[in-house]
Parts: C-alpha cells; sequence; structure tokens
C-alpha cells in the first residue's frame, strides 16, 4: 500500500499517534488529509479485486436536468486531461464502467488506510478518549446526467460524508442539515472547550446526542461559472439553484 501516496500518510499518521500517546496528559489534534478517491483512480491491484466491475451500477439518467441553464452542468473538464478519455462528447458505456469500478478501488484503498490509523488508535488505547471526524470536501459525479468530476451546485456534488465519533455519543445515522464550517464549533463543544466566537458555524453537537434534532433549517453552497456565481440552498425537502451575475 505505500506504493501510493495514501499508504505513506498511514503510516506517518500511525508513528505521530504513537508519539501523542506517549505524553498521556498533552491533548493532541491531527489532521490526516488523504487523497483518494481524488483523481487519478490508482489504488494497489487487490483493491479493484474487491468489486465485480459487472455488478457496479451506472447513471440511469445520462441527460442534464430539463430546463436547467446550459451553464449549470460541467462535463469532466478535470477527467479529460488524462490519456484515453475522449476530448468531449459523452464517454463509452465500457469507459463509464472502467472509471466507476476505479472510484470504487479508490476509495476501498482510503477505507483501508484508515483502518490502520484508527487500528493504531485502538493499540495505543486512546480510542474511548479521542474524537474522530471522518468528512470529505465535496462529493463527485460519477455519469449521473453526463457529468463527471464535481464543479457544480448540484446534489452529488454538494453532498459530502461526515461521521464523528466521541466519548459519550451513540452512532446513529441523523437527517439534520449541516455545513463543513460547523465542524469547528462542534469539535470544540465536544472537547470542553470555550464557545468560539465570531464564528458562522453552528455546533451540532446536540444532533449528535439527539439525532432526532436539528441544527439547521437549510445549509447553503456556492460555485461559479464563467462570470456567474451559482447560490444553491438546500432544505430537507429542497434545492434551489440562482445563477446572478
Amino acid at each position: 500500500d505505500e506504493a501510493y501516496p495514501d499508504g505513506v500518510i498511514a503510516v506517518e499518521a500511525m508513528r505521530r499517534l504513537a508519539e501523542a500517546g506517549g505524553r498521556a496528559e498533552t491533548p493532541f489534534f491531527m489532521a490526516v488529509g488523504f487523497s483518494k478517491p481524488h483523481l487519478p483512480f490508482c489504488a494497489p491491484k487487490k483493491y479493484w479485486d474487491m468489486h465485480d466491475p459487472a455488478k457496479l451500477p451506472l447513471a440511469a439518467v445520462s441527460e442534464p436536468p430539463v430546463g436547467a441553464p446550459e451553464y449549470a452542468p460541467q462535463f469532466g473538464g478535470e477527467l479529460r486531461q488524462y490519456v484515453g478519455i475522449p476530448g468531449k462528447g459523452p464517454l463509452p458505456g465500457e469507459l463509464q464502467r472502467q472509471l466507476v469500478h476505479g472510484y470504487y478501488a479508490a476509495v476501498s484503498y482510503m477505507d483501508a488506510q484508515l483502518g490502520r490509523v484508527l487500528g493504531k488508535l485502538d493499540e495505543l488505547k486512546l480510542t474511548e478518549n479521542t474524537i474522530v471526524v471522518l468528512w470529505g470536501d465535496h462529493g463527485w459525479h460519477l455519469g449521473d446526467h453526463g457529468m463527471w468530476c464535481k464543479h457544480t451546485n448540484y446534489e452529488q456534488a454538494t453532498r459530502i460524508p461526515l461521521l464523528i465519533a466521541a466519548p459519550g455519543i451513540v452512532p446513529a445515522r441523523t437527517s439534520g442539515l449541516v455545513e463543513t464550517v460547523d465542524i469547528y464549533p462542534t469539535l470544540a463543544e465536544l472537547a470542553g472547550l470555550p464557545k468560539p466566537s465570531g464564528l458562522d458555524g453552528v455546533s451540532f453537537a446536540n444532533v449528535l446526542r439527539h439525532p432526532e434534532q436539528k441544527a439547521r433549517e437549510s445549509v447553503i453552497h456556492v460555485y461559479p461559472r464563467n462570470r456567474l456565481l451559482g447560490r444553491a440552498i438546500r432544505t430537507g425537502r429542497h434545492r434551489m439553484v440562482e445563477w446572478k451575475v
């Protein structure tokens, strides 16, 4: 696994955890940044072999949303910089399947590296007194509406994974809406630190304790296109995107 950057990062994270574990009276903070499943979808063969490409789902809808402005979608400019990807137009079905397969392989590879780091946390007997946050910075289009990569204000590009494990928190799912700016004040509250002032984010620690609660009525996302600025707002039921100069 160390032939790829995320394996090297996992090893370094485990080393630093061991150092932190040796300072029992000193709190520690670590930010471990894994690059996968970002392009290119490279991972050791064993992670490709975990998934049967014939069983992986392809996008059911390949056309842009009806009535959407022509500039709202994007069609994989980042992906098309790679060898073997057509410069424009729809991607052949077999290539789509290979890309989806690669995405699954890259996710499985990254997940294994995360498991190594969390295993080290267990080995050091730090798990019960450590807050762990797993989150991604964006979603990803895998051919839905003919789109690939990120760079849109649509749901697939803006919805992210967010998992939190903390002492005293019972694992649960919630439909509560949160933004990434909310992670900092939430961590502060969970760690028993003074409430930060002057922030746009709000703590959702209460949602972790009571999953039926809400932290926000809506969340926002902004992404530009040429000279326009797209602003998206999401509630529990609706999403609206407005484009303005």
